[in-house]
């Protein structure tokens, strides 16, 4: 009898001992988890990788949520400086790399990251930035919190001449995004951007195009400065020949010694009989330019010929005026909304153009 209850006494004890080894593993195994979660997920490291993954899927949303990115204070979802900050403006970010996390003190690390940008038309940028963040204590007392102590924003510069639009990324900046009054030959505006992207810019309209001109923002409080400069397309420059082309014929149809409104004329002294007949010899080469506040005809010179009867005031003999007569143009020409060509005398004895 006393050997069977020993016996099962020896059992209890064995069970008992089993279940605390499998309880002090099992904190073991969870212990090790929550460091290895700190030092991955939950790390400085993690944090940032976390934020560039946010932000490369193209979810501003969440990645203004991150802890410590902040705006300037007096930035709105509305305001024109927050124009940038949408889905369709930016890019995507891949093969995201940490390559250094330094930890400067007092909870403060620096992460360094390295990435690709691939941004509209195929454009990308191989890069890396540098990012400073800071505990922001615990979650469920475990886990480690961060946030950024300098927030990853920058701010965009950006000029657009002769043109008051332009495309950003799948998106478009228009002129009331730019803060460009009507008339405008131009515009601007500053923009704060998330860190890092890649801001692609270009132009493209009926008659005007730029180059793609493609800006890393990779530096947090930095400011990067773009230039998108509009050109005359060959379609603006053949719209332009035709109209004008037209107008010399109406000018050349016009039975006068001085056509109305138009840029040849001859000056006689003596009488004329019966009515002047015009032709143009050599019509201007056009070449479209950008002025200080329009477009601007450069250069155009043209042949106009003239022949009409001529009757001498001294001695009333009648003789043949055949002449050519050079001329020049100065012509500024605008665009309006609905993208119709305009042309208007610069000089005062021309009249308008229409």
């Amino acid at each position: 009898m006393d050997v069977h209850v020993q016996k099962r006494r020896i059992s209890s004890t064995q069970v008992t001992l089993a279940w605390c080894a499998s309880l002090l593993l099992l904190v073991g195994v969870f212990a090790t988890g929550v460091l290895a979660l700190n030092l991955s997920v939950f790390s400085s490291s993690g944090f940032v990788t976390t934020y560039l993954q946010t932000l490369g899927a193209r979810d501003v949303d969440g990645a203004l949520a991150m802890p410590g990115v902040e705006l300037p204070s007096d930035l709105t979802p509305d305001s024109a400086g927050a124009a940038l900050l949408k889905r369709n403006t930016l890019g995507t970010i891949s093969k995201i790399r940490v390559t250094d996390d330094s930890d400067l003190g007092s909870g403060i690390h620096r992460v360094t990251v390295s990435y690709t940008l691939d941004g509209a038309g195929r454009q990308s940028a191989r890069t890396q930035s540098e990012f400073v963040v800071e505990r922001d204590g615990t979650n469920f007392g475990i886990f480690t919190q961060w946030r950024f102590k300098e927030t990853p924003v920058a701010t965009l510069s950006l000029a657009v001449t002769n043109a008051t639009s332009v495309s950003v990324g799948s998106g478009e900046l228009k002129a009331s995004d730019l803060g460009a009054g009507a008339g405008a030959f131009g515009a601007g505006g500053r923009f704060s951007v998330l860190v890092p992207s890649l801001v692609v810019l270009s132009h493209e309209s009926h008659y005007l195009t730029s180059d793609t001109v493609a800006v890393p923002v990779t530096s947090p409080g930095d400011t990067e400065n773009a230039v998108v400069k509009a050109v005359p397309n060959e379609l603006f420059t053949q719209a332009v020949s035709d109209r004008l082309t037209s107008f010399l014929d109406d000018c050349a149809a016009q039975k006068v010694l001085y056509p109305v409104g138009c840029p040849f004329s001859k000056g006689i002294t003596d009488r004329i009989e019966g009515e002047p007949t015009w032709s143009i010899v050599t019509y201007p080469q056009v070449s479209v330019v950008a002025g200080p506040s329009s477009w601007l005809l450069a250069d155009n010179t043209g042949t106009a010929h003239i022949d009409v009867q001529v009757k001498s005031l001294f001695d009333g003999t009648v003789s043949a005026l055949s002449e050519d007569v050079p001329f020049s143009l100065n012509y500024a020409i605008s665009l309006d909304d609905a993208g119709q060509i305009s042309f208007a005398a610069r000089s005062a004895n021309l009249a308008q153009l229409k």
